[in-house]
């Protein structure tokens, strides 16, 4: 069955196709554009502190840094492994299936923040005072 439609009115198909079309078209342009201008700087830190060295990554050379400081912390600070051992065998410890160090710090906030925050400032102050050497290269 046809309908009369008056040669003058556009359908509403059309505008919603041409509406869709245009938001397709300024999201396919603001992907380009933001991998276009992205930062592909990336800085690697070699933290070397009492003979072991630890390797951390990011754009910003500051939180390259910082991220070897985590490396530093998880793997050798006798602070966090004094922590971990005794959230271990706690309750929350057995309950979270006895994680590695690694991956504790997912499992329990408080050791997350101990490893970002505490260990890894006082980490990141011994670069700065010479206890610890940072080598930072950014491409």
């Amino acid at each position: 069955m046809v309908f009369w439609q008056p040669s003058n009115a556009t359908p509403r198909k059309k505008s919603s196709e041409v509406l869709g079309f245009g938001l397709t078209l300024i999201l396919l342009t603001a992907s380009v554009l933001a991998c276009s201008f992205g930062s592909k700087k990336k800085c690697t830190a070699t933290l070397t502190y009492q003979g072991r060295t630890y390797e951390g990554v990011d754009a910003d050379s500051d939180k390259a840094t910082h991220n070897a400081c985590n490396k530093y912390c998880r793997a050798d600070d006798p602070g966090y492994d004094a922590m971990y051992r005794i959230w271990l065998n706690s309750p929350a410890g057995r309950t979270a299936g006895r994680p590695s160090k690694e991956e504790a710090i997912y499992k329990s906030d408080r050791l997350l923040d101990y490893v970002t925050n505490t260990c890894a400032n006082k980490c990141v102050g011994w670069t700065k005072d010479g206890t610890a050497k940072v080598d930072t290269k950014c491409d």
